[in-house]
């Protein structure tokens, strides 16, 4: 007989984003990077996503009158829960987005949020 016990549950294990986020409107926005903490470049991946899509923010007047926070090194699920995911969805957004590939994430009201490659 299999005995299974409890353990906690890491969906998309060693998968950290970087980037940032817009929640304090109706439409949420996440420029976002899936880094994967085994790559030896890690860190340099998540300082470069982050300047570049800071720089994005910078030179667009619409996203730049928005208030951002820097997520840097956040778990997929804690970004997820900023307003990403609807209630009885999985809260690990790295689900829907391919590793080491810059993302805007837009979620406006009850609708799933969508997943752009950038």
């Amino acid at each position: 007989m299999l005995a299974l016990s409890p353990a906690p549950a890491e969906a998309q294990a060693g998968s950290r984003l970087c980037g940032w986020i817009a929640v304090e409107t109706p439409q949420k926005i996440g420029l976002l990077y899936e880094a994967r903490r085994k790559d030896a470049s890690y860190g340099k991946q998540c300082d470069q996503a982050i300047d570049a899509m800071w720089k994005k923010i910078q030179g667009n007047p619409q996203l730049k009158a928005m208030k951002w926070e820097r997520i840097h090194r956040a778990t997929c699920e804690s970004v997820g829960n900023r307003g990403f995911v609807n209630a009885g969805e999985s809260a690990d957004i790295c689900e829907k987005m391919k590793a080491k590939t810059p993302y805007q994430v837009t979620k406006a009201g009850a609708a799933s949020a969508v997943y752009t490659q950038k």
